[in-house]
């Protein structure tokens, strides 16, 4: 097959969108797409993941950026959570038993704000009714009534137990140490002297009624006790019958208002045990000022907000579960967190403090978290995993947990969890999850992927309007003529370099969408036309293409060196694409081999400096091996070779440059030059096959860069694989210089096709041996005249002077004679057959 053969046409360059095809004129008289493109697989999984209420059956949305898997993903919540039952709002209270343990209450949605209101008028109509109710005339006079009788119980045991004090001889004084005895004679006290003045007897029978004595008042004094804490009992029941009056018929509107809920119930009967055990709270409100001016603080300090209700997640404005996208997962924003304020100094905090976390604001619902920002933030994962596996949220001290101090806080109780969680993410991470953590594997069971390219049909196309229309008029931009739809389409197909395929990386998509209606606006134009769009990419290209510019000047000054016309030995132009963030560019560089006497083989320079990746190294040792089967059946390969990529100080990776490596040594080894202003790129196999490589469209378009800068000659061009035919996207200065005739491509699919492109020789053929030679009738040779005959004479021209030397360097006593000394000079070898460029 003719290079001429190989060439490629234009129609071949740019799989090119009829804007005929499309049934509108622009987009304003098409319905804006509610479909999703292309993504099929990934709905159903996601409409599988968010119906199956089994645990487990959280979701991963493995794509890759920009493919909208969050957007599709709000898309299709929108058409679950409307037939989905609203859930529980979630409040805290107060654990009267242990108030470092607040409970939880779950209420029907709407209902947790009703209670909250209606506790908080219930403590306000308290602090205003409690007190007038103790200021009334009947509680006085009731109190005065129990106290007077009271008081009577003990002065009457008093007046008993002085007048039996009397009948022994003692008087009975009450002093601040409590009641003293005296012993009287004659009513009067008697003095020490006249104690120790007495004799034995009479002092001894004195001591007896004395103790006697004492023991009587302790009697008393017990039973005078018994009536004070009888007069603080009833003083106490008469509180509550006071306070009961007031909270009773409060307590039973409430008790009817929550009838159907007992844990409420329950909660309110506990409350109001607290409030009638602790009248007194509602009693007192003085404040007093605090030395520090404009401080105040109650005197009695009662804690009224024990009877708050913490209401932390309130559904009464939903319609149909919640979706709740956490953009910065903290700990936190996603499990909850306990406050605190300074007070004097010191930090303090209550069940009104705490606070729901994104995972229980998504409770009954959905949670949507993008994985790498869930890894990122320390103690996030875990805590999602623990959540997930307990199907409980637990609100708790991150320090607390893990020890990092210990200090008193709350530990509030657990809320029952049943929400499913979405992640969102590179595959990379889905992948990494799944081999070395277990438990990912038992919660998050269902996998979404999402493609970054769909198939480029008739319809695809269509859908493509209808996708800009909606985007259109949700952004209010100016519509798309059907020919600016056509290149949109066009420029899709270039981002995936397929022409059979469209990208659904949208992100990208949308953004041209919108650049290209800036220029159609700043031309003052109504439509957007296929200029607008064509602009809109160079001037996106503009903006990141310095560094390319920069390139492009070293090579035009020669700086890096980078040949376009003539030909030489040993010497080719390879192609790579460099990407600098999300820009991507082709550069051509020199590719060189040398040949030399010896046993090491294809030697590869970069992997000696340690500059080449193992792909790269992977590729030179694959065309080495093309090499042996070629060349060494019935004789060892003894060559060494360099080859190295000329000015280049970076890491190569990649085998997309071996077949052009095998091109270059070829070359050296045959002594044919190459065409310098033909460019290569492309892979190859151990049987010479070239395949497919990335970036195609940049490589072209780099090399064409340089050659239209310089000047087209007509012969410069660019070889690829066959199989990359389907990948050109070609832009249109390429195309347009390619029908002038000023520039070719050509497509091979095996290293023959191209060395013959490249050196204007036949690559050769095995053809038998002459009989009668000094090999068998059978054997077969490459023919002479051609690149794989030069090679094969080569090879075995290098095998026999490395083998001649072997033998002459053991021999000690060899003699170096020279021609005038009468040894016979060895003719030279045979010229290799000249290709076109000499």
């Amino acid at each position: 097959m003719s290079a001429d053969d190989l060439r490629l046409g234009v129609a071949q360059l740019r799989r090119v969108c009829d804007p005929a095809s499309f049934p509108f004129e622009d987009t304003s008289s098409t319905v804006p797409l509610e479909d999703i493109i292309g993504q099929d697989r990934a709905v159903k999984a996601l409409e599988f993941g968010l119906d199956i209420s089994s645990s487990g059956f959280n979701l991963f949305l493995a794509g890759q950026p920009g493919v909208g898997k969050t957007t599709i993903l709000k898309r299709v919540l929108e058409r679950v959570v409307k037939d989905r039952p609203v859930p529980d709002d979630i409040a805290y209270v107060q654990n009267f038993d242990d108030p470092d343990s607040p409970c939880v209450l779950t209420l029907p949605a709407g209902r947790g704000s009703s209670l909250r209101t209606h506790v908080e008028e219930f403590v306000e109509d308290l602090k205003e009714r409690v007190p007038k109710a103790f200021e009334g005339k009947q509680y006085e006079e009731q109190k005065r009534t129990n106290s007077e009788a009271h008081q009577k119980k003990r002065q009457k045991l008093i007046e008993g137990l002085e007048g039996e004090a009397r009948d022994q001889g003692f008087e009975i004084k009450n002093t601040p140490m409590g009641l003293r005895t005296i012993a009287v004679q004659e009513d009067k006290p008697i003095t020490p002297d006249e104690y120790q003045a007495m004799e034995d007897d009479a002092r001894g029978e004195l001591d007896a009624k004395m103790e006697e004595l004492q023991k009587r008042i302790r009697d008393v004094m017990a039973e005078v006790k018994e009536v004070e804490q009888a007069l603080k009992a009833d003083l106490k029941d008469l509180n509550q019958q006071v306070a009961m009056n007031v909270i009773g018929g409060m307590m039973h509107d409430l008790h009817r208002e929550y009838r159907d809920l007992p844990d409420v119930i329950s909660h309110l009967d506990l409350m109001q045990a607290d409030i009638l055990s602790n009248i007194d709270d509602f009693r007192t409100s003085e404040e007093q000022q605090l030395p520090i001016p404009g401080l105040r603080m109650q005197s009695s300090e009662p804690d009224l907000a024990r009877y708050q209700v913490n209401l932390i997640v309130d559904n009464s404005d939903l319609k149909g579960a919640p979706v709740v996208v956490e953009r910065n997962p903290t700990y936190p924003n996603l499990i909850g967190r306990i406050e605190r304020r300074a007070q004097f100094g010191a930090l303090i905090t209550d069940f009104t403090m705490i606070r729901a976390g994104s995972l229980l604001k998504a409770n009954g619902g959905y949670l949507v978290l993008d994985v790498e920002d869930v890894l990122r933030n320390q103690f996030v994962y875990d805590a999602l995993k623990r959540s997930l596996m307990n199907k409980e949220a637990r609100i708790e001290d991150i320090a607390e947990r893990f020890g990092m101090f210990s200090v008193a806080t709350l530990r509030p109780r657990p809320v029952p969890l049943r929400v499913k969680v979405c992640l969102t993410g590179n595959p990379h991470y889905y992948h990494m999850l799944f081999a070395y953590d277990e438990v990912f594997r038992e919660i998050f069971k269902v996998k979404a992927d999402f493609d970054s390219q769909a198939d480029r049909t008739d319809d695809a196309e269509g859908k493509f309007g209808a996708f800009i229309a909606r985007l259109v008029v949700r952004e209010d931009l100016p519509h798309f003529h059907r020919g600016a739809v056509a290149a949109v389409v066009e420029e899709s197909s270039r981002l995936v370099e397929d022409q059979e395929k469209l990208s659904l990386r949208f992100g990208q998509v949308n953004d041209l969408i919108r650049e290209a209606a800036y220029w159609a606006q700043n031309r003052g134009a109504e439509n957007v036309e296929a200029a607008d769009v064509e602009r809109a990419v160079e001037e996106a290209e503009y903006r990141s293409s310095l560094s390319r510019e920069r390139v492009q000047d070293l090579i035009q000054r020669n700086v890096l060196r980078v040949d376009t016309d003539g030909c030489k030995v040993g010497e080719i132009n390879g192609l790579a694409v460099h990407m600098l963030g999300d820009y991507l560019f082709g550069r051509p560089s020199k590719i060189s081999a040398t040949v030399h006497l010896g046993r090491e083989g294809v030697m590869n320079i970069e992997r000696r400096v340690q500059l080449s990746h193992s792909t790269h190294d992977k590729g030179v040792l694959i065309f080495g091996g093309f090499l042996g089967e070629r060349f060494a059946q019935d004789q060892p390969l003894t060559l060494s070779a360099a080859i190295a990529f000329e000015q280049s100080y970076g890491e190569i990776s990649g085998d997309s440059a071996s077949s052009t490596e095998l091109y270059v040594l070829l070359s050296a080894l045959s002594g044919i030059p190459i065409k310098q202003g033909i460019a290569v790129t492309g892979s190859v196999n151990q049987k010479g096959d070239v395949q497919a490589i990335g970036g195609v469209n940049h490589k072209i378009e780099g090399f064409f860069d340089i050659c239209d800068e310089r000047g087209l000659t007509g012969d410069q061009g660019v070889m690829i694989p066959q199989a990359n035919v389907q990948n050109l996207m070609l832009r249109q200065r390429v195309i347009d210089a390619v029908e002038a005739g000023k520039f070719h491509i050509w497509s091979v699919e095996h290293v023959d096709q191209g060395i013959e492109i490249l050196t204007g020789v036949p690559a050769g053929t095995l053809e038998p041996c002459e009989a009668g030679g000094d090999g068998d009738a059978n054997r077969k040779s490459w023919a002479p005249d051609s690149i794989n005959g030069l090679v094969a004479a080569r090879l075995r021209k290098l095998g026999k002077q490395l083998t001649s030397w072997s033998r002459e360097a053991k021999q000690p006593s060899a003699e170096i004679v020279s021609p005038s000394e009468g040894a016979t000079e060895q003719p030279p070898p045979p010229m290799p057959p000249r290709g076109p460029c000499e």
